[in-house]
């Protein structure tokens, strides 16, 4: 039985590790392709080279305008068709909500190979959203589906989705749980923190402030939504807002697309001396910086989740109206706030006056992916997988 792990951006490597490091355990067969969504090194190879996983078997090079979502999900959907045509997988694993997931769904199905989609049944019930779009249409392709919270797998049966619904819990936890179970001792000095929004050497930068030395409060800050960045007159109203505020540092490790926008909207002069930018940084150091942090401003969704996590356990601000992690707001650890200067001051004020956050993660103890490999490799869910009209059976 030969298994391909799809991935094709940066969270989709974070969460998807813990599985590959447990089937390298357990020897499990599997070929991992990475789709090139996120072509830049900063936001693909080196988290593989930094979780120490083997590289892709099949790196897909695309040269379509990632900016048609159309166009790339179609070039995307046709190179991962070669590749599962050049070696005939049982069965096809992906993670998430972005392009790559959904072209690889719609490949897998048009060659009757099973599908199991991971971190399913997440909703926002906001259909502007490109990846509200995306999650529905794969769960309702997909064949196995691991909810991570109970509100996911609600959500699952709710809608009547024709695949099997398992509650594994969120495979992010389990990846803090393998970067830092062992390794959370560790506090960011500061001092030595410049304002230069163009450094191209932010790894090197955070390791000289990751130092086993005092702790001084700041506020972690990451952007990349098209939501967020992508209109000017929003953009420099989050960068007002955090210039404005009480906070008195805050480090920005600035998304390519991000730096992208700050530059073509002339923005530069909006990011006030208290706001101290980086370039993308590993996920060791990003943990590091998380776990030190006062509280997080974000519009991330796996921060949202990454918060909750024992090793963490954090209040972010979320620079969005909606989310489709609900949970994180549930129990105390997110809220949401509007992109508008004045609720970003006046939220920021609330939240740094809150206490650490009590309760427990609700996206699991860090075993989701011994959950889904012992789901996967139970007898009776083999059988399930075989379709009658499939060309290939499982190996």
């Amino acid at each position: 039985m030969t298994i391909a792990i799809v991935t094709g951006t940066r969270p989709e490597i974070i969460k998807l590790y813990p599985l590959i490091r447990l089937f390298d355990l357990k020897s499990i067969s599997y070929k991992f392709i990475h789709t090139g969504q996120h072509h830049d090194y900063e936001l693909s190879l080196k988290f593989i080279k930094e979780f120490r996983i083997r590289e892709p078997d099949y790196s897909i090079l695309l040269t379509t305008n990632s900016a048609r979502q159309a166009q790339q999900v179609s070039e995307i959907m046709s190179k991962i068709d070669n590749i599962f045509q050049a070696f005939d997988p049982s069965l096809v694993i992906i993670q998430g909500d972005t392009n790559s997931v959904v072209a690889s769904a719609l490949a897998a199905v048009k060659s009757n190979i099973p599908i199991a989609h991971v971190e399913s049944g997440l909703r926002s019930n906001d259909w502007r959203m490109q990846e509200e779009r995306n999650r529905r249409i794969v769960d309702h392709m997909s064949d196995l589906l691991f909810a991570p919270t109970i509100d996911s797998e609600r959500n699952l049966k709710r809608e009547h989705v024709r695949g099997s619904v398992s509650l594994t819990g969120n495979t992010v936890i389990d990846a803090i749980k393998l970067c830092l179970g062992s390794n959370n001792n560790k506090v960011i000095d500061y001092d030595s923190l410049d304002n230069n929004y163009k450094s191209n050497n932010a790894e090197d930068d955070i390791q000289q402030y990751i130092q086993n030395s005092r702790s001084v409060d700041f506020v972690l800050v990451t952007m990349h939504r098209p939501e967020s960045v992508d209109n000017p007159a929003i953009l420099k109203e989050i960068l007002i807002a955090l210039s404005k505020s009480e906070i008195r540092l805050s480090i920005f490790p600035m998304h390519p697309r991000t730096l992208k926008r700050v530059h073509e909207f002339g923005l530069e002069k909006y990011i006030g001396e208290t706001i101290k930018v980086v370039g993308p940084v590993g996920y060791f150091n990003f943990l590091r910086l998380l776990s030190t942090c006062k509280f997080v401003i974000t519009d991330s969704g796996g921060v949202q989740e990454e918060i909750t996590s024992p090793y963490i356990n954090k209040h972010a601000l979320i620079l969005r109206e909606s989310t489709e992690r609900p949970e994180s707001v549930s129990s105390g650890h997110a809220v949401l706030c509007k992109l508008q200067q004045e609720e970003i001051i006046r939220a920021i004020k609330r939240i740094n006056s809150a206490k650490r956050p009590r309760k427990l993660s609700p996206y699991g103890s860090g075993d989701a992916a011994e959950k889904i490999t012992e789901i996967l490799g139970a007898e009776n869910k083999l059988e399930y997988l075989m379709r009658p009209f499939s060309s290939s059976s499982l190996k």
